[in-house]
């Protein structure tokens, strides 16, 4: 068993991180309607002044869906997926993903490298990711900072921070710049288009509370598949629930649960604020047990919230989706 801590580059702080953030939560029927299989519209969050751990709830929309009529490997070994006349041009997909609706890799984002007009050259090769003729996929634009956030969500401009860890555990730390309407790194260089990936956590710190809506960008649409991720080895995997249209959330209803590690990979809560610890909890391959062994399903986890997965063997672990109902 284990827990990682970090370094942040804005703050210093340094602490375990984990998950468990009170907040409020409000989608109004005047801006929520149907948009093809999705639901749209936005949704409130309280952030506490200091740090919290916190999650986009929603996607950007659906750009196409389609089956496969063909799988093939590239000469690099990435695959190469081609579909029956999508009405592509060429180059229409600089920023998105595809993602199976089927198979091992299902509700998995994987980056479209490039396209053609009929076909999608992805980062993942065939065989490991079973991608195979005649599987579903959907096209989406990847969420970014300035997908998420247009007009800076109400963060104080240079001063409140959002930051994001990339696959090797390293924080990477953004300002919003209201002058130029942009997100920045720390650095000063445009990070409008760094990418949020589905169910990719984020540490929001801010000098004072902050409601936060999440939904007035083109990030603004509920996922009612599940949603699989990858969770890298030995570093602090930030995870939360799509789940903006449900009031609360468990570890339970994570789903994530039967991919971990029995009694290895563990389970981070956070406290909103401070980010110091308020629980660990493990895998039995059923339930989630806390460390007294007694079952801890119904720890909650309040709408928007993230929490830490620390896994010793990098593996894919998969998000309940939200249950829309009409």
């Amino acid at each position: 068993m284990h827990a990682f801590c970090f370094d942040s580059l804005a703050s210093r702080l340094r602490g375990c991180i984990t998950g468990g953030v009170t907040l409020l939560v409000a989608l109004s029927p005047a801006c929520l309607y149907a948009a093809s299989s999705n639901v749209i519209g936005f949704y409130s969050v309280t952030v506490p002044a200091g740090n919290s751990a916190w999650v986009s709830g929603l996607v950007g929309p659906d750009v196409y869906e389609g089956a496969a009529t063909s799988v093939v490997a590239d000469v690099d070994g990435k695959a190469l997926v081609t579909f029956a006349s999508p009405g592509w041009s060429g180059g229409d997909f600089p920023l998105h993903y595809a993602e199976p609706l089927s198979g091992t890799s299902s509700g998995l984002a994987i980056d479209i490298l490039s396209n053609t007009t009929d076909t999608l050259k992805l980062n993942a090769t065939p065989a490991a990711a079973g991608l195979t003729n005649g599987m579903v996929f959907v096209v989406r634009k990847h969420a970014t900072l300035k997908g998420l956030l247009p007009d800076g969500g109400g963060f104080a401009p240079f001063q409140d921070t959002i930051a994001l860890f990339n696959s090797a555990g390293v924080q990477n730390t953004y300002f919003f710049n209201d002058g130029t309407s942009t997100w920045i790194s720390i650095l000063g260089a445009d990070a409008s288009n760094v990418v949020v990936r589905p169910g990719q956590g984020f540490i929001i710190q801010v000098a004072a509370q902050l409601t936060l809506t999440l939904g007035k960008g083109e990030v603004a649409y509920v996922k009612s598949t599940p949603t699989r991720i990858t969770a890298n080895a030995k570093v602090p995997n930030l995870v939360g629930a799509l789940n903006p249209l449900s009031g609360s959330a468990t570890l339970g209803t994570l789903g994530i649960v039967s991919n971990l590690e029995v009694f290895n990979d563990s389970v981070v809560t956070l406290n909103p604020g401070s980010l110091v610890q308020t629980g660990t909890f493990l895998s039995d391959g059923t339930n989630f047990i806390n460390g007294l062994g007694g079952n801890a399903n119904g720890v909650l986890l309040p709408v928007g919230s993230s929490v830490v997965v620390n896994v010793d063997a990098a593996k894919t672990v998969t998000l309940n989706p939200v249950t829309v109902a009409p």
